[in-house]
């Protein structure tokens, strides 16, 4: 058979591993710093947000409360009222069904639809 010469496996220097590991080490720490300090920024970014958030909430509260409870004393039972008006109507007037099922205003009590939905 073939004689081949084999050469030795070139073994990296100790030193040199030591300078890798090293260097990696620094690579490491320098990464871990600075995920610290990201992370310290977006905290403190988001705790100025949380305050001023809050204290827009806090100032527009009354106005919302207020808005919400004239809606509900005036706009609602109106609304309500218009909407059982339609329904009935739907039900003397089964031509109005199409209408009624394209804007989700079923009517209260099933009356016989003769006519189609519309196509889309």
């Amino acid at each position: 058979m073939d004689n081949t010469e084999r050469k030795p496996t070139d073994q990296p220097d100790v030193n040199e591993l030591q300078a890798q590991c090293l260097w990696l080490r620094r690579q490491v720490f320098s990464m871990l710093v600075l995920l610290v300090v990201v992370s310290g920024t977006l905290t403190i970014y988001l705790l100025r947000q949380y305050r001023i958030t809050r204290a827009d909430l806090k100032a527009i509260r009354p106005q919302a409360e207020q808005f919400i409870a004239d809606y509900q004393k005036n706009t609602a039972p109106k609304w309500d009222e218009f909407q059982r008006k339609i329904a009935e109507y739907g039900r003397t007037h089964p031509d109005f069904t199409p209408i009624m099922v394209k804007f989700g205003l079923q009517p209260t009590s099933s009356a016989p639809a003769t006519a189609t939905t519309p196509k889309k």
